[in-house]
């Protein structure tokens, strides 16, 4: 699978600076570290060399503010009664051709995109923001914000991708880079509406971006699930802004109301966990005893060129003579293990080579594919450690137990993409923690509580990636909320800390 050329994009939005095409896995590989990179929302300097198990800091201003009049007045993703049948796909890719000349200007040289990067790294409040939002023009793309709004509306998102017509590893995924730019423009659109008071207009914008990420999470591969990770996180970075500024609405229950989890990566996962086949169909039925041995000598070559692939290579003419070696190799091997799971000596003696050979690879994939798999649709605090298990696991015995390395070739990154999603989850909990110190302000004298327990006008959500609460002290008029990442992973990387201040009208 591939994606296009991707330009440099703002690192505070979870997107790593990078260039050139993705190729599958490097692709997965490239696309986590997109995601898992810097955490939305720090707004420190550089870490510290000498102390590299600091966290970042978030300074965070609020302001008390109870809930509207109406609990649920403010929603984060168009309401069913704004939703319209038919598939956004269609007008989500139609943009591009009925704008091409607001993207060459986006990404070219000093263009619209840079200069709203720029206009992104100041915070609000700086002398800077107003001149830097000017020449950013973030209000400026015109038509095309009302083209999102409206294909954010529609009940479902089918990309259509032809992952049973062709090799997967050579599928092209244009669209996620033009939805990218969609979540930039849309980032740039609320800040300003944030930025100019305009709360409502910037609640519109949240659902349309939101609702965004939701549609590219749709398409059916990891990559879609986390480039929709991405786009919801940069967004929820602008609510972030949102909720510090003086008399924004509470959106305690307007977070509280989005689907948990907000972006899932289960569609993606469930395609992973049959791209074998969707590559090379001939591994569905490897037990037929009416092929000859020249039929599985062709289909192992065939899987051996589909591993050079995934492995960034070229195939050539050299797999069948690469494959034939690596099945006498790996014979003797794929015999005992096949005798070992039931097998009777005499069935596999009637084989040919190859087709043991990829018997014992296909099962060997197969059961360390389940072992991971489970524990992608556990909840992340428990599945934490059965997927670091499983990972240390991969790397011990990987190579040991397989022939051809389809699993250590596959899956260890997908493990990671159960922590984005969870990272995600994460970023939305932590904007619930900050308006229910908002409400709890607004009823107790413009104060903050001195522990998460004693707010009792909401439920306080727990970290998700921990399942445990939030560490949180003080009381007054600051307060610090620690946000801590999943053991074993440094601080810097997956750790916050938020130094409160809240203000009194």
């Amino acid at each position: 699978m591939r994606l296009p050329k991707v330009r440099a994009t703002h690192q505070a939005d979870g997107l790593a600076r990078t260039g050139g095409a993705f190729h599958a896995p490097q692709g997965l590989v490239v696309a986590l570290v997109l995601v898992l990179g810097p955490v939305a929302g720090a707004q420190s300097g550089e870490p510290s060399k000498e102390d590299p198990q600091r966290p970042k800091t978030v300074q965070i201003v609020l302001h008390a503010q109870t809930e509207p009049r109406a609990a649920l007045k403010y929603r984060l993703l168009p309401p069913p009664g704004e939703r319209r049948p038919g598939n956004a796909a269609v007008l989500w890719n139609r943009i591009p051709a009925e704008q091409t000349q607001l993207f060459t200007q986006f990404h070219a040289k000093d263009g619209q995109g840079e200069k709203i990067e720029r206009w992104l790294d100041v915070p609000l409040g700086d002398p800077r923001e107003k001149a830097l939002r000017k020449e950013a023009n973030p209000l400026g793309a015109g038509v095309i914000f009302q083209d999102m709004d409206r294909a954010a509306r529609f009940e479902y998102c089918d990309w259509q991708l032809p992952i049973r017509d062709e090799p997967f590893v050579s599928i092209r995924l244009p669209e996620l880079q033009q939805t990218r730019v969609y979540g930039r423009l849309l980032a740039a659109k609320a800040r300003a509406e944030v930025a100019e008071g305009r709360f409502d207009d910037a609640v519109r914008t949240f659902q349309t971006a939101y609702s965004l990420a939701r549609h590219v999470a749709e398409g059916p591969t990891l990559i879609n699930g986390l480039v929709g990770i991405a786009i919801a996180s940069i967004t929820s970075k602008r609510v972030e802004e949102f909720i510090q500024q003086p008399g924004a609405p509470n959106l305690y229950w307007a977070l509280s109301s989005l689907p948990r989890p907000l972006i899932s990566i289960r569609r993606g996962v469930e395609t992973e966990m049959e791209v074998l086949y969707f590559s090379n169909p001939e591994l569905r039925d490897l037990d037929r005893k009416d092929r000859s041995p020249e039929y599985w000598r062709r289909t192992l070559a065939n899987l051996f060129r589909t591993v050079t692939q995934w492995g960034d290579g070229a195939p050539s003419d050299q797999s069948t003579a690469a494959a034939a070696a690596l099945a006498l190799n790996g014979y003797p091997q794929a015999k005992r293990g096949l005798i070992e799971r039931g097998r009777s000596p005499e069935e596999v003696e009637a084989m040919p080579v190859p087709q043991v050979v990829l018997l014992y690879t296909i099962q060997t994939y197969e059961e360390l594919r389940d072992e991971q798999a489970k524990w992608i649709f556990v909840p992340y605090p428990k599945a934490r450690e059965g997927l670091q298990r499983f990972d240390k696991k991969l790397r011990e015995e990987g190579r040991r137990r397989e022939v051809i390395p389809l699993a250590s070739l596959l899956l260890p990154a997908i493990g990671s993409v159960k922590l984005a999603e969870a990272r995600g989850e994460r970023e939305i909990a932590v904007l619930q923690v900050l308006e229910a110190l908002r409400l709890y302000a607004a009823s107790h004298d413009g104060r903050l509580p001195e522990k998460l327990a004693d707010i009792t006008e909401v439920p306080v959500p727990e970290n998700p990636m921990l399942g445990e609460p939030f560490v949180y002290h003080g009381g007054g008029q600051t307060a610090v909320l620690e946000v801590l990442g999943p053991p074993g992973y440094e601080p810097w990387s997956y750790s916050l800390r938020y130094e409160i201040r809240l203000v009194k009208p």
